[in-house]
């Protein structure tokens, strides 16, 4: 369990990604309803759009947002890294020693993200849980690129801790912060990065990077997709004493295989922006196709197809939330299909609950 100011935080847990500040087609009610215990949030999303002052003087995150729960906030190394790897990129948007320097594509201004403005901006935000800038790295990055990443990354993560700390020096129950381990899909790299950051003390330790095969994919002998070996790998470089957050993932089923060999926190967008697009979790033996590990299995829906126009049955049998007891599958398919804003809500709502009660699900069988 992790405590907060905002309340406890059951393990392994999962939190939706609240981009902008917001979860999309719900609201934090909504959320709450479903059991969520905490949420994640945008800094440079929340920066660019809200300003991290205004949110200081309003009160924090938690009461702009109306929600009274844990809330974790991102570096804004991603964004950022998003930024310099689009096509748009042409050389404006660099990474030094200093930090992220990048114009801003909707306003066209320039700007800089270092380790301290990261944490100033968090701070502000009134996180419970904050996280340092990381630099971040494709898998399949130059050997020299995944070097010279870490080395950017363990000094980031050293100035991120030195202003954590000056930020925080004063306060009873302090946010609990995270630093993100990196190196691509190299062991040896992967090893160096934990050991360097395990030696600053962090509170949390977090996966960095997409973890994907990526071999060359006109090799038939080549693995494609989750890397599993990779997740287990980097969990075992970090001490059980230490928390351990798998950044980004993911399916139910690749986030049982993470709690099986020690991660303890886990966010994604894909709950709530499948359920937009009609792709609906459901119990095992209720969908098209089940997924399992070992004894965990569900199913989805595509809930936008012909096969389910006359489907009267309830969404899933199994749950209690609101889109359940109240509409069929062939409503929320029609709701859907017409981007109607209430089909898009109960949706939402589902693929939560779903969520919440498969981590509740594998918490009871530990």
């Amino acid at each position: 369990m992790i405590q907060t100011k905002h309340g406890n935080i059951n393990l392994p847990a999962f939190m939706p990604d609240a981009t902008y500040g917001s979860i999309k087609a719900a609201s934090f009610k909504d959320v709450e309803k479903t059991g969520t215990e905490a949420i994640v949030t945008t800094t440079l999303h929340i920066e660019q759009k809200i300003g991290s002052l205004y949110i200081k003087e309003f009160g924090g995150l938690h009461k702009f947002f109306g929600w009274n729960k844990p809330i974790l906030t991102d570096s804004g190394g991603w964004q950022v890294f998003s930024l310099i790897q689009s096509k748009a990129d042409k050389g404006k948007n660099k990474i030094t020693d200093l930090g992220c320097s990048f114009v801003n594509p909707n306003t066209g201004e320039h700007s800089l993200l270092t380790p301290e403005s990261s944490q100033v901006i968090q701070h502000n935000l009134g996180a419970d849980i904050v996280t340092v800038l990381d630099d971040p790295i494709l898998g399949d990055a130059s050997y020299a690129q995944r070097k010279e990443c870490i080395r950017i990354n363990t000094l980031w993560a050293k100035r991120s801790k030195k202003k954590f700390d000056e930020l925080n020096s004063h306060l009873k129950v302090k946010p609990l912060i995270g630093a993100v381990i990196q190196g691509g899909n190299d062991t040896e790299l992967r090893k160096i990065s934990a050991e360097e950051l395990l030696e600053l003390d962090f509170d949390i330790y977090n996966f960095g990077g997409m973890p994907l095969h990526t071999g060359i994919t006109w090799l038939t002998d080549s693995k494609k997709g989750f890397y599993h070996e990779m997740l287990e790998y980097v969990s075992s470089l970090i001490p059980n004493t230490k928390l351990k957050y798998a950044m980004g993932i993911g399916q139910p089923d690749d986030i049982a295989f993470c709690v099986d060999v020690g991660w303890d926190l886990f966010d994604t967008v894909l709950p709530t922006r499948n359920a937009r697009h009609g792709l609906i979790y459901v119990s095992e033996g209720q969908g098209e196709e089940t997924k399992k590990y070992k004894s965990f299995g569900y199913d989805t829906l595509h809930l936008k197809t012909e096969r389910y126009k006359f489907d009267d049955k309830p969404i899933d049998e199994k749950c209690s939330c609101e889109a359940c007891s109240t509409v069929s599958r062939a409503y929320l398919r029609h709701l859907i299909r017409i981007g109607e804003a209430s089909g898009l809500r109960l949706a939402t709502i589902h693929n939560l609950q779903f969520y919440a009660d498969w981590m509740s699900q594998i918490r009871q069988s530990s």
